[in-house]
């Protein structure tokens, strides 16, 4: 149970440690991930991350990362074929319900920091019944010069904003370096649902068009953002 704990990851991925002992700074797309023999599937989406932009969404199984099989990779070095330098792109192939497509993004800069349970207490003079309004402000305090909030986790999992009756334990704020206007920009521009994935061409695994499916030859939807 220990190992399975330590293999969720939070944030883009996050992917790092659950409970974190000190801050974490990476290059990273902001999500909370389980890892497993079949591939890493992502537990949990931070808003306004790279893996929020190009649509990730909680149950995708991602099955390879720039054309590494994750599946071949024992579960507790999955991450590091996700996490790698900030302003590196990282190509991935998801399977969402048996839709298999890819995407591309660049990973940003994340940083991962505990909120520890007397910070919390000492702030508010309580350290049970809290409110997810409360533990982000106390976390946008928090925020190194340079970062912005993305959000909050407690036990590796996004806090929702309409969470309550919160308690101080185990809870990491989750912060992603500026960027500049001219990228803010294109982020939003890149920012869409995955839909009406069928329109998009299909690929083999090298990445050349193929008309349709043959055989049990693997195939996927290509999708750029």
């Amino acid at each position: 149970m220990k190992k399975v704990i330590k293999s969720l990851f939070i944030s883009a991925a996050l992917v790092t440690a659950a409970i974190a002992s000190q801050t974490e700074n990476f290059g990273g797309l902001g999500i909370s991930v389980w890892t497993s023999k079949g591939g890493v599937k992502v537990a949990g989406v931070m808003p306004n991350s790279p893996a929020d932009n190009i649509g990730l969404q909680t149950g995708d199984l991602i099955i390879s990362a720039n054309g590494t099989e994750l599946s071949a990779i024992e579960p507790e070095n999955q991450v590091g074929f996700i996490r790698g330098e900030a302003g590196s792109t990282i190509n991935l192939v998801i399977d969402r319900d048996g839709n298999v497509f890819s995407v591309s993004t660049q990973r940003a800069g994340i940083s991962v920091q505990n909120l520890d349970a007397q910070t919390i207490s000492e702030w508010y003079g309580k350290s049970q019944g809290l409110t997810a309004e409360e533990i982000n402000h106390l976390a946008s305090q928090k925020v190194s010069d340079g970062y912005v909030l993305l959000g909050v986790m407690q036990y590796g999992m996004p806090i929702a904003n309409s969470a309550e009756n919160l308690n101080a334990n185990a809870v990491q704020h989750i912060s992603i370096k500026k960027v500049e206007p001219a990228q803010e920009e294109k982020m939003q521009e890149q920012k869409q649902p995955l839909q009406n994935i069928e329109k998009y061409p299909l690929v083999n695994a090298k990445g050349a068009r193929v008309a349709k499916q043959q055989g049990n030859v693997p195939t996927y939807r290509m999708v750029r953002f």
